[in-house]
């Protein structure tokens, strides 16, 4: 409008010839309804500024007041408009003139101000409101009208102005000054009462509400200005403001403290009255209540501050509480209420610093827990059962993690130290979950998809995660690996091979690099196997078939007999040729043979039926002796295998007590003596030919050998480890070597002592030395 007043102007100049019937000119500025296009003829150049702030008053003015008293617009057309936006574009390039127009609007909306004040003297809490919602409301409607019709003295008048601000402001401080200075107290009393009634369940008018709001935001702003937003049904006029000083100082702090004092008195009240779960509710409701109430008609300038109190009143002040009542954290990890303590963590995640005060309480539960599992006796004796147990907490604790704390890290460090804390106590539960993933792979995973074989994997592996013993695991885990293989009894290769590969990830490549060549091993094996079936014999020397595994010495956990065990006729002529054919293929190699983890089928002509019998490689020796002569005695045998009598003790005693009596002697005693006379047993009878025969185990060998083993072990690994370092720092203080010794151990956690004991070896052997000057600083001798 203001880039086409000129031409405007030039044709309000200019008038139009009067047609038939038309009236005179003198008529022309007579308010009557003109037709839409139909042209307007004024007398501009000859009129006074007084006329034209007469005709605007008549045209344009005293309608809009009506209005806005009876909800009639009279005479509402664009030529009225035209006609008092033609008056100020004619005078408003000149300063007297342009002084009296502003003045006028000025007058205007002062006057209409001064009205309403009157109207709204006396008046409190919820009349108050109302009235004063519809006045603001009328106020702009008034203000955006005045506006449009003078908005070309903010072109040019009101910027070269340093005492007239712009007409948008200069209605706004009319506003405040007649009106919101004198109830501004009232009023900010009656909006706090207003939203406690809200929030207290009773109905407000929220439309009045937010108007009032509208208008604590806009009082006081420099630069406002008024806007159309489209909503459904209309348009509604809106102020649209930047500076928010007064809605800050008169009614937000105020307004803060009415909410602080609100909800310490409903805190106290629900402490008495409710549990827990039901406080933790009604908490969350009041919040998003509040959070709804902001979006509604509070200003968002009140986000922070407002969440700062409900946080303080409701979260900080109370979590302590909340946390110890009877109903409350504890009782509800007791009695898995997972729902609550979703919700309890959802509200305490507002102040992080509160959740130390859910893992201060879940820490001790989970210790509990574990520790009913570790303590009890009869999983004690029972290893899978204690590992099965141990997994299910652990499956348990992880869905909770998820569920209920968002896998939060703190959350998941409680876990991980309250397990920790109780599962390395002792190297029990790193050695039954080695004795647990053996019988899983032997026959636990037989027929079981390969979905279920990752699950079970991962869950053995997440376990592992948290033993300290590592090492004391692989120990074990090797030499059940080792009887898995020499023996076929892995039930799938795929999920040998998953293990394998999630140790890897955890321990390193050298961890488990010794695993990695016992499958080799049995690959190339199984290749010489072939080769060597393949000769003039057919791998049946003698007419006895054999298998051989040809093993590397170091990464074994079998060692050879150090006895001088005395093999039959047959195992000499299978000895001999598979000798003969590795030598010829391999030279400056030297095989030494394990004969207890092998084993023999021996074909039966004794017995009433003929059966074929599986066998230990010792009783195998026993059994043939029999061949030669049909009675011996227990010393005769000791002497013939070369076997140690407590371990020939073991073996005969397999085949004469047990269910598989394929031997007898007189007496009943389960102790041989050396006179004792055994002979085969022609009555036995068996369902199957081909009968298995079972061995009596050693009594808590692997226990022991775990026990002296595993420390030899790690001092040579602590011992590595300080020479890596040393080698690589050159100098360095006891303090930091501990430090980085402790980082390197990632199979076990060293002890100070032992790594002190280790660094005072080193310096013996000469590979430290102790700084002259300074005791507790290490200096590398190269």
């Amino acid at each position: 409008q203001a880039i086409l007043a000129p031409a405007l102007r030039r044709l309000l100049r200019a008038p139009r010839r009067p047609g038939p019937g038309a009236e005179p000119a003198a008529m022309a500025m007579k308010t009557q309804p003109i037709a839409r296009g139909e042209a307007i003829e004024l007398n501009l150049e000859d009129m006074t500024v007084e006329q034209g702030l007469e005709l605007i008053e008549v045209e344009r003015v005293q309608p809009l007041l009506k209005y806005l008293k009876t909800g009639v617009f009279q005479n509402k057309t664009n030529m009225t408009f035209m006609k008092a936006y033609s008056v100020v574009v004619q005078f408003g390039d000149r300063q007297p003139q342009s002084v009296k127009l502003y003045s006028y609007y000025r007058k205007v909306i002062g006057e209409y101000c001064q009205e309403a004040a009157g109207q709204l003297a006396g008046c409190t809490g919820e009349e108050l409101l109302t009235r004063l919602a519809d006045f603001w409301e009328k106020h702009t409607i008034l203000t955006f009208w005045m506006q449009r019709v003078f908005q070309y003295l903010d072109r040019f008048f009101t910027k070269n102005s340093q005492d007239d601000p712009d007409l948008f402001t200069t209605a706004l401080r009319e506003f405040q000054e007649h009106v919101y200075a004198k109830i501004k107290d009232s009023c900010v009393r009656a909006v706090v009462d207003a939203i406690n009634r809200e929030r207290n369940g009773q109905e407000v008018d929220r439309e009045v509400v937010r108007l009032v709001m509208e208008m604590f935001c806009t009082i006081g702003d420099d630069q406002p200005r008024i806007a159309k937003h489209k909503e459904f049904g209309g348009d509604r006029l809106v102020w649209v403001s930047v500076m928010r000083d007064r809605y800050k100082a008169d009614f937000e702090s105020k307004f803060l403290l009415e909410t602080a004092d609100f909800y310490k008195s409903k805190v106290a009240g629900w402490l008495a009255e409710y549990s827990c779960v039901e406080m933790l509710k009604e908490i969350a409701r009041r919040i998003e209540e509040e959070e709804s109430r902001l979006k509604r008609y509070l200003d968002q300038s009140s986000d922070e501050a407002l969440r700062t109190v409900l946080q303080r009143e409701l979260i900080l002040n109370t979590a302590r509480r909340l946390v110890d009542m009877d109903s409350g954290c504890d009782s509800m990890f007791v009695q898995r209420k997972r729902d609550g303590l979703a919700l309890m963590y959802r509200l305490f995640r507002r102040e992080p610093a509160m959740l130390s005060l859910m893992t201060e309480v879940m820490e001790p539960y989970i210790e509990r827990r574990c520790g009913a599992i570790v303590d009890d006796q009869q999983r004690i004796d029972n290893p899978p059962s204690y590992i099965e147990q141990v997994l299910e907490l652990k499956a348990e604790l992880e869905d909770m993690m998820a569920n209920c704390f968002d896998n939060d890290s703190a959350f998941q460090k409680a876990r991980n130290r309250a397990l920790e804390k109780v599962l390395n106590k002792d190297s029990r539960c790193a050695t039954y979950l080695a004795i647990f993933c053996d019988i899983q792979l032997k026959k636990g995973l037989k027929g079981r998809c390969e979905e279920d074989t990752t699950s079970l994997v991962n869950q053995v592996i997440s376990l592992f995660v948290h033993l300290r013993d590592k090492d004391i695991f692989l120990h074990c885990y090797k030499k059940h690996l080792s009887r898995r293989l020499l023996n076929r009894q892995s039930v799938s290769n795929d999920a040998e091979d998953a293990f394998i590969t999630k140790l890897k990830v955890e321990c390193g490549q050298q961890a488990i690099q010794k695993l990695v060549a016992m499958f080799t091993d049995m690959t190339l094996s199984e290749q010489l196997q072939e080769r060597y079936n393949r000769l003039s014999h057919g791998g049946s020397p003698g007419g006895v078939a054999h298998e051989v595994r040809v093993l590397q010495t170091n990464a074994w956990p079998e060692k050879a007999d150090e006895l001088t065990i005395v093999p039959c006729e047959e195992m000499v002529e299978c000895i001999s040729a598979f000798e003969q054919f590795y030598n010829a293929a391999h030279s400056g190699r030297k095989l030494r043979w394990i004969y207890n983890m092998g084993q023999a089928e021996l074909a039966t002509r004794c017995f009433q039926r003929r059966h074929s019998v599986v066998v230990h490689t010792f009783q195998c020796l026993v059994l043939v002796l029999f061949n030669k002569k049909e009675q011996l005695t227990f010393g005769d045998i000791v002497k013939s295998t070369g076997l140690s009598r407590e371990e020939c003790h073991r073996q005969v005693l397999s085949m004469a007590v047990a269910k598989h009596r394929l031997l007898k002697y007189d007496g009943e005693a389960k102790r041989l003596e050396d006179a004792t006379v055994l002979s085969i047993n022609e009555g036995f009878v068996h369902d199957r030919v081909k009968v298995i025969v079972s061995l009596i185990k050693e009594k808590e060998k692997v226990v022991e050998t775990t026990a002296t083993e595993a420390p030899v072990e790690r001092r040579h690994i602590v011992d590595a480890a300080i020479v890596r370092i040393m080698k690589s720092r050159k100098k360095l203080d006891h303090n930091s070597l501990l430090d980085e010794v402790f980082r390197q151990c990632v199979l076990f956690t060293p002890q100070p002592s032992q790594i002190k004991t280790q660094i005072e070896n080193l310096i013996d052997r000469e590979f430290l030395k102790r700084d002259a000057e300074k005791r507790n600083v290490y200096v590398y001798l190269p």
